[in-house]
């Protein structure tokens, strides 16, 4: 009996350590997102072909030299920079630009122990942009970056907090800087701990211990200018070069996403490189920081299983959504701080795993010419229906944040993006801060209560040249209408939804004509609790007296002859006059099957676009 009881226990036990373990293992999903949704697979196996070339390295190389030329993208040709600069003119220039970054951020920012950030902070940092050789004819210096860094706003290890109690958004920082990535310098700080440097997409202060500075130019360039054939690219969300003591400069080094390095050339395996044969592993170059700070380059060995790969990675669906995906639940970064990205810089250093070099912020991305959709005044379902129809990795814009675009599924339409913040999911009733890297539908909303599908106003292809854009999906018929509308709020969107098919009541009619016509709603036809939808004849009569009332129907209208259409005899004899006006005037036209329907319901897709005629025409 003991034995039987001590079996059930046991029995019970392990059934609620199961349980728990179950309960302990479920992971938290935006709204509307399902298990699985985590697997790249999911996402790319909705494409035809995921494996199909989506652009070649030469028209990316093309490409990313359009942008480079753009203007608005910020990019900066570090191969055609001056050799010298100015360096007087360069301070003066530097300094103006500390005062007016300090005159931004005073009254509203505090420093890392949580007191004001107060003018005397910020002085002490502008002071500290002097360089104190500065001459009117210094030569530049050439520099990469030995360990993941950060271009700063100022020449500081201070942070720039808006909140004191949240220390993990630091406007400190402008952009990351990645191992092995070039930099010019141009000007040193007062206190030679910090060098104004220029990167391939932003400038800012990057601090001298992070970057080793090569003899010349021709060092420079043999240090990062790789060609194709013989880079290695971090593909991976972080990869981490061995422990070793007997080479501990490229020992335990972080290699982010979009790392690219030099492959050594192929040599007999069983030579040592950090003290071990180098069998099963890529052997590459990295940047080491000498005690004086000069640039050496020394070997090193990555493990074949870590994600990485020999030259860029194809382009192609499968593989953006891999990449992606590496990065799901990272952590927010601003500006490339926490060793994370912010929205822009993940869109960056996923595209940069395939040789695109994207602008660095939202700003600027926008500005690239890349095949791109005006979406700003588009209704919902105009946005639904040309989302639908782009491919996996577009990336989806509004004013402040930018998002991969995976897929649709059950008409919602999924993203994934570093956010920083939300309005509270399922609640809906709070910002919520996230910071990470999730996936969710564009139903979610922002601060201002908006979803994101309201609030998107641009999508592109990032790896197509803006003579593409033709060639992307468009809006409906009545898009043009709905805009107008949505514009002058002529008719009520909610979410940003025009409600194409539904039919039009007749208060919905005298409303928007009153609208259209700046006049308040007063006691009108039709306005009382009668709901009966409107008819194409009803409508013109309407605008008929609306269009009497403003004196624009003095002008002797022709009338049309309506006898054409197979269903004239349809129209009511009181309609008459006002449906051949309407149709004089071109704001009601017949289909194609050479009919009126004066007597048809309208829709509001159909009242979007007459309501657009009729400002165009009266």
């Amino acid at each position: 009996m003991k034995k039987t009881v001590k079996r059930i226990m046991a029995a019970f036990l392990s059934l609620c350590v199961m349980a728990g373990a179950e309960a302990y293992a479920a992971v938290p999903l935006m709204p509307d997102v399902k298990e699985g949704m985590e697997d790249a697979a999911y996402w790319y196996s909705k494409s035809a072909d995921p494996r199909a070339l989506l652009s070649a390295m030469e028209e990316i190389e093309k490409l990313n030299g359009m942008i480079l030329k753009a203007e608005g993208t910020e990019m900066n040709d570090l191969k055609a920079l001056s050799e010298s600069v100015n360096a007087v003119s360069l301070a003066k220039r530097l300094k103006a630009s500390a005062e007016a970054d300090s005159e931004y951020y005073l009254g509203w920012t505090y420093k890392r122990d949580g007191s004001e950030a107060d003018k005397a902070f910020y002085d002490t940092m502008i002071e500290n942009t002097a360089d104190p050789a500065a001459r009117e004819n210094s030569p530049v210096k050439y520099a990469v970056a030995v360990r993941l860094s950060a271009l700063r706003c100022f020449p500081s290890d201070e942070a720039i907090l808006d909140d004191p109690a949240d220390p993990d958004f630091d406007y400190m920082n402008l952009s990351t800087v990645r191992v092995n990535e070039p930099l010019v310098l141009r000007a040193s700080s007062a206190d030679g701990k910090y060098y104004a440097a220029v990167a391939n997409s932003c400038t800012g202060w990057v601090s001298a211990a992070d970057i080793a500075i090569c003899r010349d130019r021709e060092e420079w360039l043999s240090a990062w200018d790789i060609p194709d054939e013989k880079a290695l690219v971090v593909y991976g969300d972080k990869v981490y070069t061995q422990a070793s003591n007997s080479s501990p400069d490229t020992a335990k080094r972080m290699l982010t996403m979009g790392t690219v390095l030099e492959l050594a050339e192929p040599s007999d395996p069983n030579e040592l490189i950090t003290n071990r044969a180098q069998y099963y592993n890529h052997t590459v170059y990295l940047p080491v920081r000498r005690e004086n700070g000069s640039y050496e380059k020394q070997p090193a060995l990555i493990s074949v299983k870590e994600k990485v790969s020999e030259g860029f990675l194809p382009l192609c669906a499968e593989n953006i959504a891999e990449v992606a995906l590496n990065c799901l639940g990272n952590v927010y970064g601003w500006g490339g701080m926490l060793e994370s990205n912010d929205c822009s810089g993940f869109i960056c250093d996923v595209y940069r795993c395939f040789g695109l070099k994207l602008a660095r912020n939202t700003t600027w991305q926008k500005a690239m010419p890349t095949a791109k959709i005006d979406l700003q005044k588009l209704c919902s379902e105009d946005k639904l229906k040309i989302l639908k129809a782009l491919p996996l990795g577009s990336a989806l814009y509004f004013n402040g944040h930018t998002m991969l675009y995976l897929g649709c599924e059950d008409e919602k339409l999924y993203v994934i993006s570093s956010v920083s913040n939300m309005m509270r999911p399922q609640e809906e009733d709070a910002r919520q801060r996230i910071r990470s890297v999730v996936i969710n539908t564009l139903d979610v909303r922002r601060a201002n209560g908006n979803t994101w599908l309201k609030e998107l106003n641009t999508a592109l292809v990032p790896w197509l040249g803006e003579e593409h854009s033709g060639e992307l999906p468009k809006g409906s018929w009545y898009s043009e209408g709905a805009a107008y509308c949505m514009e002058k709020a002529l008719l009520e969107t909610p979410d940003g939804y025009l409600g194409p098919a539904e039919k039009v009541t007749l208060p919905e009619a005298y409303a928007a004509l009153y609208k259209l016509y700046g006049k308040a709603e007063g006691e009108n036809a039709g306005s009382s609790s009668e709901e009966s939808f409107i008819t194409r004849e009803e409508l013109a009569a309407m605008i008929y007296s609306f269009a009497a009332e403003q004196g624009l129907t003095e002008d002797g209208t022709p009338k049309a002859d309506l006898s054409a259409y197979k269903d004239a005899g349809d129209i009511s004899p009181e309609a008459l006059y006002a449906l051949r006006f309407a149709v004089t005037k071109g704001l009601i036209n017949g289909n194609e099957e050479g009919t009126l329907k004066p007597k048809g319901s309208l829709s509001r897709a159909e009242l979007a676009v007459i309501l657009l005629r009729l400002s165009k025409t009266l």
